[in-house]
């Protein structure tokens, strides 16, 4: 079954929320503490969002939010 766009952006918007938050990150802390879903699914989401300038990815399994996110959120590096 397809995600709805709804879905999609929170999803997105779930794993911004906890970047902003959490410094350096990877999939499994995801996996483990914000979404439900499949790893493919967070990785699709991650490359999205280091696509669109909010993640940045750091090495091949860690990623951190972005000056850009954290600006978003109110967040002070």
């Amino acid at each position: 079954m397809r995600n709805t766009a709804l879905e999609i952006f929170q999803n997105r918007f779930d794993i911004l929320m906890f970047a902003v938050r959490a410094g350096v990150f990877n999939v499994t802390d995801i996996f483990e503490a914000v979404l439900d879903t499949s790893r493919m699914t967070i990785r699709n989401c991650l490359k999205d969002l280091v696509d669109s300038g909010y993640i940045e990815k750091l090495t091949i399994l860690d990623f951190r939010a972005t000056e850009k996110a954290k600006q978003l959120f109110g967040v002070k590096a």
